[in-house]
């Protein structure tokens, strides 16, 4: 075989197999993607839970936040709304509590009473995510808790920098 043919053999198989690992890139990210689950390493997830600035550790402000209902402006986040929340025992119904799938962002997203107690934190929401039904850390006492917050933490998908944050006051709803 000639050494100009023999090169030729080697870009080639180079390309096949940058190319076959580009595939499996792919596959991994849409697999991720179709599940719902972030596509995030667990060390980064850790990191991001525990060490994730809120509002009130000025986390910088990258992108403009509008809590509307659709469509969004390019470059905006989506915040859902809601006015109410149910805790029975110690269970909370966090359905409404969501990343929406148009969203280009992460979210963690805290609860607090309105003298600022945190009773709820979730981990990494991806677009398309949400809380669901969780059991609380702790007892609240019974009854409407007025004022409560929810605070959205955003974070960017590619390098899980800070984004804007947006609170979302709404009525706790405590019942045996």
């Amino acid at each position: 075989m000639r050494r100009g043919n023999l090169n030729v053999l080697i870009l080639v198989g180079c390309i096949a197999v940058v190319a076959l690992a580009a595939a499996l890139a792919g596959y991994s990210v849409g697999v991720a993607a179709a599940a719902n689950t972030p596509v995030v390493t667990s060390m980064q997830m850790d990191t991001l839970i525990e060490d994730a600035p809120l509002i009130e550790n000025n986390a910088v402000a990258r992108m403009p936040i509008e809590i509307i209902e659709s469509p969004i402006p390019d470059g905006s986040i989506a915040v859902p709304g809601f006015e109410r929340l149910v805790v029975r025992g110690r269970m909370l119904d966090a359905e409404n509590i969501h990343n929406p799938a148009r969203n280009n962002n992460y979210f963690i997203v805290s609860l607090m009473l309105a003298d600022g107690t945190e009773i709820f934190r979730s981990g990494v929401l991806a677009p398309g995510q949400s809380i669901g039904t969780v059991e609380l850390p702790g007892t609240i006492p019974q009854g409407t808790h007025e004022g409560a917050i929810a605070r959205y933490s955003a974070f960017s998908l590619g390098n899980l920098s800070p984004l804007n944050g947006a609170d979302i006051n709404f009525t706790l709803e405590v019942l045996p």
